[in-house]
């Protein structure tokens, strides 16, 4: 998947052993489940080596915080599709357990098996702060835990799989040294933005277009940090037709003392080579959270957004589509 900017908390650290063990019916108590789906069950374990890690790296001290919920990114399927999911965190003889989410049942043909990677780990506590973090490859902390993130495995339709996890605490001034390059104190509630684009001829054909687009923070007049890098459109060619889904992605709200008409977010689209030969264009837009909103039409339970309509080299003007995406 593409670059994306996370906006949830990492503040602390707590070691924990990320390996594939599988376990029946473990910190659930759900009966047996469907046998066209694998359940998945993610246990943080403490690592007793943490206080040496502390004095040997100067990471911080773990917290004694009770952990509440897990933030979870994984991929799964042969396409890669991305659940990110926050899970309350429960605690057994045993040991710590996600809670039963229906997020973390993972669709399977019977008698398959269905490929996972398990991506982002983060435990909070009551306070929505971070208290542990599973590192990942190629991160200075992965060298301290068995099996950093990014984490492959199987999981078989009709089971129950029982997963830990190595976390090592975590600290909002080294939040790089985890392998997670963005930090914010507190978790961010998303919203859908999306995007569709034309491209025009100089004679006024339309064509529906290809392009890439990143998307930044923006505040006085000037581009900040990057949320999306080289997004693209889910396209391709049925007979004669070229088709194009609209591109959407999920943004961040203003942020407290930011006004509504303030533009908050900024992004960039390029113009690819398709069905046509178009000149490389860009489209560059600011946007604000009215606009966001503007675009958020929901009617009644249908979860859908209006989309943003890019126009290259077109007489019309950029703006909201009365098309909804998701039709």
């Amino acid at each position: 998947m593409k670059t994306i900017k996370f906006y949830w908390a990492f503040i602390a650290a707590f070691a924990l052993l990320l390996g594939s063990c599988s376990k029946e019916d473990v910190g659930t108590s759900e009966g047996v489940i469907s046998d066209n789906v694998a359940y998945l069950t993610l246990g943080p374990v403490l690592n007793a080596m943490q206080n040496d890690i502390n004095k040997q790296q100067a990471t911080p001290a773990c917290t004694d915080d009770d952990p509440s919920y897990a933030m979870i990114r994984l991929l799964y399927g042969p396409n890669n599709v991305v659940v990110e999911t926050e899970v309350g965190i429960k605690e057994d003889d045993q040991g710590l357990f996600t809670e039963y989410s229906e997020d973390l049942e993972i669709p399977v043909k019977n008698g398959n098996t269905v490929s996972i990677t398990l991506t982002d780990f983060v435990v909070y506590n009551d306070d929505d702060v971070a208290i542990w973090a599973a590192p990942k490859i190629g991160s200075d902390y992965a060298k301290f835990v068995s099996d950093p993130l990014a984490r492959e495995f199987s999981l078989r339709a009709g089971s129950k799989n029982y997963v830990n996890v190595d976390v090592l605490c975590i600290d909002d001034r080294t939040v790089n040294l985890y392998g997670y390059q963005f930090f914010d104190i507190t978790p961010i509630k998303l919203y859908e933005f999306c995007v569709f684009a034309n491209y025009c001829t100089d004679s006024g054909r339309h064509y529906t277009a290809d392009y890439s687009l990143n998307l930044y923070e923006y505040s006085d007049g000037q581009m900040g940090d990057l949320i999306y890098e080289n997004l693209s459109p889910n396209k391709g060619v049925d007979g004669d037709t070229f088709w194009a889904d609209p591109l959407c992605m999920f943004v961040p709200g203003p942020g407290e003392g930011v006004d509504s008409d303030e533009e908050y977010l900024y992004f960039v689209a390029t113009l690819k080579d398709w069905n046509y030969d178009g000149d490389e264009q860009v489209i560059e837009q600011a946007l604000s959270w009215d606009t966001i909103q503007m675009l958020l039409d929901r009617d009644g339970d249908d979860d859908t957004t209006n989309y943003w309509h890019m126009f290259f080299n077109c007489d019309e003007e950029d703006g909201p589509s009365g098309t909804q995406a998701g039709e």
